[in-house]
């Protein structure tokens, strides 16, 4: 071999390593640039992440106080609308109350909102409160779907609280905080805003009575409604009821009673013969002065009804909104041995019946039931001068469970109703 075919040998071999080494050299290279472009890309994607986790769970959370916001506006506003079935509106609604009952019923409605909406706390706090501007108290149409709350109606008008509950930035002192966010920070959004409002009513369109559902008891007593109309407008006002004591005396009180007993069934403007206005047969058949006892003492029961007229859901109005009327037989007048029992419910709130038309057969009638109203029994007096005697049930606004109500029936004057969410 020559030397040149050594050297040539020697070249290509140096050539072969330098060409390996570029190889090499570059493939490093390329290794650290596609590692630098994946941390660009991770850096990026991560961001991205951030982003969507920040949006969905700082949004989530928004939503969740804003959910609990709205559970609180609609617990208060309807804590708030109660005001209306309080025995101070009554007055309102008979004209003998002052302006200064107008203020103390609208001050005691924002009272209650204040106080069931600090016992519904939202998201990530203890307590809620509601700014005062927030409460309105007022009126509202019942019988328009777009109607909004009317301030300043007539005092015995009154029947809607609308309340809103915030948590904002820069409130009023005592304000809710705003909700603080978790992921937004970062990008320089610390906190969210939400807010929620709820109107609630004293809806009184009444078109049924399920007594299978546990309410006041319903006395067989009946009155005819222009004569309960009569004492509503211009009744006696002889007792007062004390609420803390739970006690009735001798007294005005403001609140006009009905006397359901005894009434002239001639007289007066009435033309359905003679004798006064009594006691129902309501499923009691010939069992006698028991029965009429334990149904003064209980209420009329769902079984008892059933056996006199078939069902226990007393429907006054149909989905038309025409009226239902019911025919149960009777007797116009009150048996005196009646009147110890009756004496134990003096202070309970109980239902009785109103009647427009009644057929006398002897010592028998069939009354024509139309409705059903509610009082608390304040005193029976079965002696003394005929203006002095009667069994005297001051009327109240009654919500209860067993009460329906709707959109065809038409208002009971606030006397019957149910506290809802209308809007």
């Amino acid at each position: 071999m020559t030397a040149h075919t050594v050297t040539v040998k020697s070249e290509a071999k140096r050539a072969s390593s330098e060409v390996q080494l570029r190889s090499l050299l570059f493939a490093h290279h390329t290794s650290r640039r596609r590692r630098a472009l994946v941390a660009v890309q991770v850096g990026v994607m991560l961001f991205v992440l951030l982003g969507m986790a920040a949006l969905t769970i700082d949004v989530g959370t928004l939503y969740n106080a804003r959910g609990d916001l709205q559970r609180t506006s609609d617990a208060a506003a309807l804590a708030g609308a109660s005001v209306y079935a309080t025995d101070a509106m009554m007055r309102i609604r008979m004209g003998t109350a002052g302006s200064d009952t107008v203020a103390s019923v609208i001050s005691l409605a924002s009272s209650r909102v204040g106080q069931f909406a600090g016992l519904n706390p939202t998201f990530g706090t203890t307590y809620s409160n509601v700014n005062p501007g927030d409460i309105l108290t007022g009126w509202m149409d019942l019988y328009s779907a777009s109607a909004s709350i009317q301030l300043n109606p007539l005092p015995r008008n009154l029947n809607a609280v609308q309340v809103t509950v915030r948590r904002e930035a820069g409130g009023e002192e005592g304000a809710n905080e705003p909700v603080q966010f978790f992921f937004a920070p970062i990008f320089g959004r610390l906190v969210g805003e939400a807010s929620a409002t709820a109107v609630a009513v004293f809806d009184d369109r009444v078109s049924t009575i399920a007594t299978s559902v546990p309410g006041a008891g319903i006395l067989p007593f009946t009155i005819h409604e222009n004569a309960f109309a009569s004492e509503l407008a211009a009744g006696g006002d002889s007792y007062s009821y004390n609420e803390s004591s739970d006690t009735v005396t001798r007294a005005s009180d403001g609140i006009r009673e009905i006397r359901l007993y005894p009434y002239p069934l001639s007289g007066s403007g009435y033309t359905e013969g003679d004798g006064n206005f009594g006691v129902l047969n309501i499923g009691t058949g010939n069992q006698g002065l028991e029965a009429e006892r334990q149904q003064i003492l209980n209420g009329i029961t769902p079984y008892d009804l059933e056996l006199e007229i078939g069902t226990s859901d007393l429907t006054f109005y149909d989905d038309d909104g025409n009226p239902v009327t019911y025919d149960i037989t009777g007797s116009p007048g009150l048996e005196a041995s009646l009147k110890s029992t009756v004496s134990q419910i003096i202070g309970h709130v109980v239902g009785f019946f109103l009647h427009d038309n009644v057929v006398l057969s002897g010592s028998n009638a069939t009354y024509t039931i139309t409705q059903i109203r509610y009082g608390r029994v304040m005193a029976i007096r079965l002696t003394g001068s005929p203006n002095q005697r009667g069994l005297f049930v001051q009327p109240v606004s009654y919500t209860g469970g067993e009460i329906r109500i709707d959109p065809q029936a038409p208002s009971t004057g606030g006397l019957v109703g149910r506290l809802v969410l209308s809007r």
